[in-house]
């Protein structure tokens, strides 16, 4: 499990596409203060099923940093 309150950006190579699995999200608020949490259920050969695999919590912070990276890097490909 992890809260992400920041994020970097970093130039590196991807060696490429990751194996998709299922994920859900949840909005929820702790303190005042509203958070976005995803869950990732593992490949689906996993032997427990449904199960959940990874958790990550994104602060509002990092949630703005999002929005502007999709506005500045996803937006074109968004709206055509």
């Amino acid at each position: 499990m992890a809260l992400v309150n920041k994020m970097d950006k970093i130039s590196r190579n991807v060696r490429g596409l990751h194996e998709e699995v299922e994920a859900t999200y949840n909005v929820f608020d702790s303190k005042g203060e509203k958070y976005v949490q995803i869950n990732t259920y593992g490949s689906k050969d996993r032997k427990e099923k449904g199960k959940v695999s990874q958790t990550i919590q994104l602060s509002e912070k990092v949630i703005k940093q999002l929005y502007e990276i999709i506005k500045k890097d996803f937006w074109k490909h968004l709206v055509n």
